[in-house]
């Protein structure tokens, strides 16, 4: 990675929902492979991450305290919110999602989008609705869910066009297996802190990377107890109250770790430097996604138009 910059997984899952891991495990695999940030995201819940900050520490990574948000069923598009302190309720609307999100603070990321399912996926047609009447600070622009032939080129399209109102272009892993799939897609960004990350989504200049580690997959049989968490037992967990009701600790229980980035939210960091573009590059072996050029705006326009997407529903 040159200089300057480093990687995050800002979307990943742990035993709190589908995941296969526990928060300190997927912390571990992160320093592993060189990752400095990661978000743990679980489905419609917020762990305790205390002891996955305290080996983040130790470790050199940062951990982020999010939520993958369950929206209105169905579809039941899936939000992704970072830096957030409480848990968000599901099954609202998808404007309501976001709003909640930027409520509280937190960043709202479009996850795993263009996914030709009908079920946990925004299609083109529903981002431009949401975007009619609200702004999102990014979108998962290369993920590791299942995409047809031609995704990828209609996603970078759809990017360029509608860059001013959907935020920085990210790369996702979805880790459910830690060692096993991470560094498959990842975010990478100018700095090398949670605090850094968070600038660099507000300020568009975040650039997605595929294959920055090869992991081994899982064996078989974790496989199909992950399907069986995330088909059986999470549904379960969400039909009983346990996952997915609004709750979360307050803001001051928060761990200091999980804290850092969203202390340092309207700081502008003058003078990021955005990952190269100009058409796929290697890095390190790696593939840097260059982020379509259309319609970029300077790096302190990230928040622009929060004012206006309040109160939008």
């Amino acid at each position: 990675m040159p200089d300057g910059l480093a990687m995050a997984e800002v979307h990943a899952h742990t035993r709190a929902s589908d995941g296969m891991v526990d928060a300190e495990e997927l912390v571990r695999a992160a320093a592993a492979i060189g990752l400095r940030v990661v978000c743990v995201t679980d489905h419609d819940t917020i762990p305790d991450l205390g002891g996955a900050v305290e080996t983040g520490a130790a470790l050199g990574v940062d951990v982020v305290r999010g939520e993958e948000v369950t929206a209105s069923f169905p579809p039941g598009i899936h939000i992704v919110g970072l830096f957030v302190e409480r848990q968000v309720r599901m099954h609202m609307s998808v404007e309501d999602t976001v709003d909640a999100i930027h409520d509280q603070g937190g960043l709202a990321i479009v996850a795993h989008p263009f996914m030709p399912t009908w079920f946990a996926s925004m299609t083109s047609r529903r981002a431009r609705q949401l975007l009619e009447t609200h702004t999102v600070d990014g979108i998962e622009i290369r993920h590791t869910a299942p995409v047809l032939p031609g995704a990828w080129k209609m996603m970078d399209e759809f990017y360029a066009e509608h860059r001013e109102r959907i935020g920085a272009a990210v790369g996702a892993g979805d880790s459910h297996f830690g060692a096993h799939d991470l560094g498959r897609v990842v975010t990478v960004f100018p700095g090398s802190t949670a605090g850094d990350l968070r600038r660099a989504i507000e300020q568009r200049t975040t650039s997605p990377l595929t294959q920055a580690a090869k992991p081994h997959s899982p064996p078989l049989s974790m496989r199909l107890a992950q399907q069986y968490r995330s088909m059986v037992w999470l549904p379960q967990q969400r039909r009983t109250g346990r996952v997915g009701a609004r709750g979360g600790r307050a803001a001051d229980d928060v761990q200091p770790g999980v804290r850092a980035g969203r202390d340092a939210r309207g700081a502008r960091g003058a003078g990021a430097a955005a990952v190269p573009g100009g058409g796929p590059a290697a890095v390190g072996g790696a593939v840097a996604v260059a982020v379509p050029e259309r319609g970029v705006r300077g790096g302190d326009g990230g928040r622009a138009g929060a004012r206006q997407r309040r109160g939008h529903h």
